[in-house]
Formats: structure tokens, sequence, C-alpha cells
């Protein structure tokens, strides 16, 4: 007969086997996929709601004359922005604070300067036409609204390439947010400049 020891042992076994059985019967809820397949009005819709977000990431401008590259944090609220570019062309940095029709610049040195817009003001002090306004959009994956264009898309209705205002933009990678997908590597490229931005 066997003893008492044994039985437990086996009871346990049993039991063990029952339990570690009835977990991996549990289907676990699938993660959420790489990228949320939607139609582009309704990836446009999400898109355009995005309207305060804070940006970083890096920044390089190329022309046929220059060169130059920078940390770039934006912090954009409905009505107004502020865009920090540290390090750009060798200098200790500048700040930009803009508002409908009215955008200053403040440089390292404690330096001002205010024009209508922050095209007009890197134009003039960074020596770079970068479309500002326009990137307001882009950077979300979005055309501007008030001018034409033509895109591509991807299987999941994500821009990969936007021409705009004699601009192309080329868009390398998407990250996911909790929202949607946004753009984390973009060129823009004109006649004039190729920007790199890696958010």
């Amino acid at each position: 007969m066997k003893d008492k020891g044994y039985i437990v042992k086996r009871l346990l076994i049993i039991i063990s086997v029952l339990f570690i059985t009835s977990c991996s019967s549990i289907t676990p809820e699938p993660p959420l996929p790489a990228q949320q397949k939607l139609s582009w009005g309704a990836r446009k819709h999400i898109l355009s709601s995005l309207q305060s977000w804070q940006l970083s990431g890096k920044i390089a401008v190329r022309t046929a004359n220059d060169s130059g590259s920078a940390s770039i944090d934006w912090a954009q609220k409905p009505n107004q922005f502020t865009i920090s570019l540290l390090g750009p062309l060798g200098t200790n940095g500048l700040k930009l604070n803009g508002k409908p029709g009215q955008v200053t610049m403040v440089t390292a040195e404690g330096k001002q300067f205010t024009a209508k817009s922050a095209e007009q003001l890197l134009a003039e002090q960074w020596g770079f036409n970068l479309p500002v306004s326009y990137l307001y959009y882009w950077v979300r994956g979005l055309p501007a609204p008030d001018s034409g264009h033509t895109e591509k898309m991807d299987s999941w209705q994500r821009l990969t390439s936007l021409s705009q205002r004699g601009f192309r933009i080329e868009y390398l990678a998407y990250t996911r947010t909790s929202m949607i997908d946004l753009p984390a590597k973009m060129t823009i490229t004109s006649p004039t400049l190729k920007t790199k931005i890696i958010i």
C-alpha cells in the first residue's frame, strides 16, 4: 500500500497541472497593432484635432552654400507657439515665440527681433527659408489646408510623400502615440534647401 506522502505528492502534481492548464486556456487580449488602419478622412480628422503638443528632436538644414543642425523643441498651443533651436550653425541657440500676426525671436545673447512670420525671422537671422507655418501641419502628417498639393499614401493611409508650395516632404518613419501614428523622421526639400527632421 502506497504511503500518504506519495498520495499527497501525486495530488499536488495533478493540482499543479490543472492550474497551469486552466491559466494557459485564458487568451490574453492582443496588443494594439503597430499602425492603426484608418481611412484618410478619419486620420485627417484625428490629426487635425491635435492642436497642442510638445515636440523634441533634431533638425538639419543644407543649402548650396551652407549647412547647419540644431536640437529643436516645439511647444504648440492653439493660438501660440514656442520653438527653441539649440546650436544652429554653431551659435548658442535662439527661441521663437509666435502668435497670429507677430513672432518674436530671442537670441542666446538676449537680442530680440520681431516680424509678422517665423519664416521672415529665420531667413533674416538664421539664413534659411524654413516654412514654419506649413511645418505646423507637416509635422503631424497633414497637408496645409490653404494650398494645393499632391500626396502619396502607404497601405495604412499615412502620408509617404507630399508636394506643396514648392516643397517636397518625404515621410521616412512613423511612431505610434496613444491616439495615432505620427511622423518620426521626415525630409523637406525645395530647389534651395534640404531639411531633415528626426522627432
